[in-house]
């Protein structure tokens, strides 16, 4: 067994405590909170050892975490990993129903790569010595990425460790700086996550694609250095939840609507809702009744009848028409969707007199016919919303602040409407995110099970299968997922809410499970109508806005647009040499789109293009990767450059004719 002497224990020593330092400098230049938090830092459970070979070791809990030759085997790691390497590829399929030029773009350039076939199955990073995101959990004591950084370019780094005391290890053992440098020089990011959990993670991951552009998940690399409950709880996260990265980015198009849409709304006197300080809602204490259109309601839609005069009754889109057939009158009628084919889901309702008895609250980009089917319009503000972000060029945020957690289904923005105006428990009926059975995928007296209707279904196709409130699993999509999750976020961001479940359908975190028929008695509310006047009546204005011009202000936009939009394309409208060059002209392009978000009087005209850029991106880089042959790669690119190009001078052309037509 080798020895190490007292000379080299002190000088093995010395160097550990040099690297340390040197790391400890970095940090202060580009990391100074993480500095900051090892400053004084003493590690509790992990520390490191020399071990029986006399090398560098850490130690945790008495045993030694790597059996042996820390070093050599964390090398060997990363060169297995090299060869076979695990990762994530930006799903691509022909998607959309047609309304959207933007899906009929992203479709052309899908299918010249689908005619093309090329081969995708090869091992890229072998080809390039390159990724461009590479995202890890678990430091170690950083050899192995010491090692693949010598293998390969990595341009875009996501390092997270759950446990801080690994990380100050590691910070004796490495030296950060010139991997750092390195993804500087390539036009990339470090960065380093320490604690948090499984979804901390994930969410952080969101946070660093949303800076640095969505083209990096068109093919991210994500490689786990050890074993623990932490690691693998996060490893399997950013599997089952990867997804979400990859959509719900906006486009041109939508937030074309979402302009007309909120300017048409403004000017017809829909006020917005205001912050809390600024009104008092009598009935915060009264139980709220959020009525999705979830298969569930069916079963409980009879207990709500009887109880209409003891609860707020917001019903959510589709399950107006099964609340107004079971003679209930809700006291809010919610919508979210901004495109003008709701109109005709709402239409085919019916029940035209009734509606003008109810009171509508929706999103700022709702279609503004529909929302004078109703008796009065009331408007949330719907966050990283181009509308929305216009308005707050004249108007104080703080006093109309933007509603979070109000999509992408309208259980969402019935849920953020009820938490915003004040109210602190909410019961779920129908709020399902699910179903146990296809053929009953919402309530059987709405819309989707009428002959001939707009929204006629005979089954609901599955993504997934997730825990439910009440039985097993049910099954779910990926869009009904994201929407629980968004109310998780709500229930999070408001702990002082009391959510009870009554839905037979998915879990949700932070709500607490109840069948409707244990629910208490529920008193009789007094002065109901005329104290939710009271409330619209204080809790909406729209004072600032009644003297504006928004059709002239917004004219003012389009010739910088116009200008931005060149400047964009001409990034991308060189001779590309390689998949490579394209990566750095992508990153170039989405920081020039980006730099005109931190302007308030500019971020209207990066909300119109942040979306299809990322959607653009993702798509030719995905496609891009999978051709081996460099000419057939180029070829496609130059391709796909062409669609994108059209399309985005195609957008700015229907902006200027809707906003000519708006004038006229």
């Amino acid at each position: 067994m080798p020895q190490i002497s007292e000379l080299e224990l002190d000088i093995q020593t010395k160097l550990l405590r040099a690297t340390f330092l040197t790391n400890m400098a970095v940090l202060k230049k580009f990391m100074p909170e993480i500095y900051e938090f090892y400053q004084n830092y003493s590690p509790k459970r992990a520390k490191l050892t020399f071990d029986h070979n006399g090398e560098v070791n850490m130690v945790s809990e008495g045993a030694l975490v790597y059996a042996d030759h820390a070093k050599e085997n964390s090398y060997k790691q990363a060169e297995a990993f090299y060869e076979e390497p695990r990762l994530f590829s930006y799903s691509l399929s022909k998607d959309g129903n047609g309304i959207f030029e933007h899906e009929e773009a992203l479709n052309r350039i899908y299918e010249k790569r689908e005619k093309e076939k090329p081969d995708s199955k090869y091992n890229l990073l072998k080809h390039e010595n390159h990724m461009d995101l590479l995202t890890m959990i678990g430091v170690g004591l950083g050899f192995h990425i010491e090692r693949l950084f010598q293998l390969c370019d990595v341009r875009c780094f996501y390092l997270y460790e759950p446990d801080p005391d690994c990380f100050y290890c590691a910070m004796h053992c490495i030296d950060f700086g010139p991997l750092i440098e390195k993804c500087f020089s390539l036009g990339g990011a470090f960065t380093i996550k320490l604690g948090g959990n499984a979804n901390q993670y994930v969410n952080g991951l969101n946070t660093f694609l949303t800076s640095h552009g969505f083209s990096n998940i068109a093919r991210f690399f994500n490689y786990r250095h050890y074993r623990s409950e932490a690691t693998d709880e996060t490893f399997k996260r950013i599997y089952e939840l990867a997804y979400r990265y990859s959509s719900g980015w906006g486009f041109f198009e939508d937030e074309i609507i979402s302009i007309n849409h909120t300017i048409e709304n403004v000017n017809a006197g829909f006020p917005i809702i205001l912050g809390k300080d600024y009104f008092n809602n009598e009935l915060s204490q009264q139980p709220v009744f959020i009525v999705g259109n979830g298969p569930s309601l069916d079963e409980t839609i009879t207990y709500i009848k009887s109880n209409e005069n003891n609860a707020i009754i917001f019903s959510c889109g589709t399950a107006l028409k099964p609340i107004l057939d079971s003679g209930i009158t809700p006291d809010f009628h919610i919508e979210m969707e901004r495109t003008a084919e709701l109109y005709d889901w709402v239409d085919q309702i019916g029940h035209k007199d009734k509606l003008k008895q109810i009171n509508i609250i929706a999103l700022n980009t709702v279609y503004t016919k529909i929302l004078k089917l109703f008796k009065k319009a009331y408007l949330l503000s719907k966050p990283k919303d181009g509308g929305m972000d216009f308005l707050y060029e004249y108007i104080d945020e703080s006093k109309y602040p933007p509603v979070d957690a109000c999509n992408p289904t309208v259980s969402n923005a019935a849920t953020a409407a009820a938490v915003y105006l004040g109210f602190k428990t909410m019961y779920l009926f129908g709020v399902d995110y699910g179903w146990v059975d296809e053929e009953h995928h919402h309530s059987k007296g709405s819309i989707y099970y009428q002959k001939g209707s707009v929204g006629e279904r005979d089954k609901m196709k599955a993504d997934m299968k997730v825990a439910s409130n009440f039985e097993d699993e049910v099954s779910t999509t990926q869009h009904f997922d994201n929407s629980k999750a968004s109310l998780e976020i709500l229930l999070e961001n408001n702990p002082n809410i009391t959510c009870f479940n009554c839905s037979n359908g998915a879990s949700i975190q932070l709500t607490k499970p109840l069948k409707y028929n244990d629910i208490p008695e529920l008193a009789s509310i007094e002065s109901k109508a005329e104290l939710l006047d009271n409330l619209l009546k204080n809790a909406f204005s729209n004072k600032e806005l009644e003297n504006l011009d928004l059709n002239n202000l917004f004219e003012g936009k389009l010739k910088q647009l116009k200008h931005i939009l060149e400047m964009a394309v001409g990034v991308t409208s060189v001779k590309i040499n390689s998949r490579l060059h394209l990566t750095q002209l992508f990153a170039n392009q989405f920081k020039y789109i980006a730099s005109f978000k931190t302007n308030k009087e500019t971020y209207v005209l990066y909300r119109f293009l942040q979306g299809s850029v990322n959607y653009f991106q993702a798509n030719i880089m995905t496609n891009a990767y999978c051709y081996k042959d460099q000419k057939e790669q180029l070829a496609y690119i130059n391709y796909a450059l062409d669609i994108y190009h059209s399309h985005l001078f195609w957008l700015f052309e229907k902006l200027k004719k809707t906003r000519n037509l708006a004038n006229s």
